[in-house]
């Protein structure tokens, strides 16, 4: 999993963790631990995610499954 290309998104876009978090029925600490790698993404939070950043499928298969 790229996180740093994930975080860099996340701050590219300018929305803030908080409402990341809001969006995805998460707590922001849980968000935060994730985009730490301290605990994994289920697959339908990376769904949720990626709408929530307007990933592309592109995008998706890098920050998420390219090894």
């Amino acid at each position: 999993m790229d996180l740093a290309y994930l975080n860099d998104k996340i701050r590219d876009i300018g929305i803030s963790k908080t409402v990341i978090a809001e969006k995805m029925g998460i707590s922001r600490q849980t968000l935060h631990f994730k985009l730490e790698g301290q605990r994994d993404f289920k697959s339908s939070e990376v769904n949720m995610l990626c709408d929530v950043l307007r990933l592309t499928d592109e995008e998706k298969e890098h920050i998420f499954f390219a090894s």
